[in-house]
């Protein structure tokens, strides 16, 4: 193996380490402010720290006025509808639940190629996105089997909104990749400076417009959270990434996807005091085999496998 293709290995694991601790940093920091705060903040100073690379690409690629148009629909739709549902979700769930279950993100742009795209997948394929998708249904609604009336409404409704927000990211994602002109920095950079501009107009419009800004309660706590979202989450993250996908190839850089979870469930443990049931377990083992069979087993689907574009605006 040659220095290059390691280091762009050390870099995707880099990033599947930073992304596979947001859940849990996400749930933590949610104890102290509200996610229409959280996300406001890290929009802002993620913004702030991409503006000149920002402008500086803007200068050189001149995009015209209908792709302004594309990136400011793509934007809002990729960054702060879908990052608000998943926070909100996050919120009112476990961030092992919410890490599972974002892992049928993948599997949600495979079906929508399908069904939009018009790719092709084969039958090895189709058995494990349905076992995926069931292992997925059962962590949904695992609260029903082991927690009181109160948390189990709050849980379901939580895991609910983050399998919408990955639904969500998928229609981005699928809408990003017919726009192959689209420069993926511009992209992602601009989906921020949206979700600035989105939030800090809810903000300056008060009630009923922003019920949960919280500007007085920032505290340390909310902070480091916030700092790590929008320096390493966002900023670091998405260079690692961009890095090692332009080493290997996007079908390997897509497997490191799944490594998530890993740093997520024992972190959520051990800081968060969360547990892990038997039905957890259940339907997270029924989902790791759906995404065996379907990315590992059959080896042909390597060669159909395009990047996840854009992933700054998904974590």
């Amino acid at each position: 193996m040659d220095n290059s293709r390691k280091k762009a290995y050390l870099a995707l694991l880099t990033t599947s380490f930073i992304w596979g601790l947001a859940p849990p940093v996400i749930k933590y920091t949610l104890d102290f402010i509200s996610p229409f705060t959280f996300l406001f903040y890290r929009f802002l100073i993620a913004s702030l720290i991409l503006a000149i690379p920002f402008g500086v690409k803007l200068i050189k690629i001149k995009p015209s006025f209908s792709d302004f148009i594309k990136l400011s629909l793509l934007g809002f739709l990729g960054t702060p509808l879908t990052l608000y549902i998943l926070f909100e979700g996050i919120k009112k769930t476990s961030a092992i639940d919410a890490s599972i279950i974002a892992v049928i993100t993948p599997i949600l742009v495979i079906l929508g190629g399908v069904a939009f795209l018009k790719e092709k997948v084969t039958k090895t394929e189709k058995t494990g996105i349905a076992l995926t998708f069931l292992g997925t249904l059962i962590t949904i609604i695992q609260p029903v089997f082991e927690s009181g009336l109160n948390n189990m409404v709050q849980n379901l409704y939580g895991n609910s909104l983050v399998f919408l927000g990955s639904l969500t990211w998928a229609v981005f994602t699928l809408l990003a990749k017919k726009e192959k002109k689209l420069d993926s920095f511009i992209l992602s950079s601009f989906s921020f400076i949206v979700g600035m501009f989105f939030f800090s107009l809810l903000a300056l419009g008060g009630k009923p417009l922003s019920p949960e800004f919280e500007i007085t309660k920032l505290n340390l706590n909310s902070f480091l959270g916030i700092f790590y979202m929008a320096v390493l989450g966002s900023v670091v993250a998405y260079y690692t990434y961009i890095y090692g996908l332009s080493k290997i190839e996007a079908s390997e850089a897509t497997i490191f996807t799944y490594l998530q979870p890993v740093f997520a469930i024992p972190v959520s443990i051990i800081f968060l005091k969360e547990r892990v049931s038997l039905v957890f377990c259940l339907g997270a083992f029924i989902i790791i085999l759906g995404v065996f069979v379907c990315e590992f087993y059959d080896k042909r689907f390597f060669k159909k496998v395009k990047p996840n574009l854009s992933r700054l605006s998904s974590r």
